[in-house]
C-alpha cells in the first residue's frame, strides 16, 4: 500500500509540475503540482478504506 501511494503521489506531482511549467497564464493559478498529489493520496487512502 505504501509503495503504491508513494508512486502515485510522485507521479501526480511530476505531471502537475510539467503542466504548471509548460502552460502559462491561468493554468499556473491552479497549482496542479500541489492539487494532483493531494488527490492521488486521497484516492489511495479511500481505496484502502473501501477494501476493509
Amino acid at each position: 500500500m505504501y509503495l503504491k501511494a508513494t508512486a502515485a503521489t510522485l507521479a501526480a506531482w511530476l505531471v502537475g509540475l510539467l503542466i504548471d511549467v509548460n502552460f502559462g497564464g491561468d493554468w499556473q493559478m491552479l497549482y496542479l503540482r500541489v492539487l494532483l498529489p493531494v488527490l492521488a493520496m486521497g484516492l489511495c487512502i479511500l481505496g484502502e478504506l473501501k477494501k476493509k
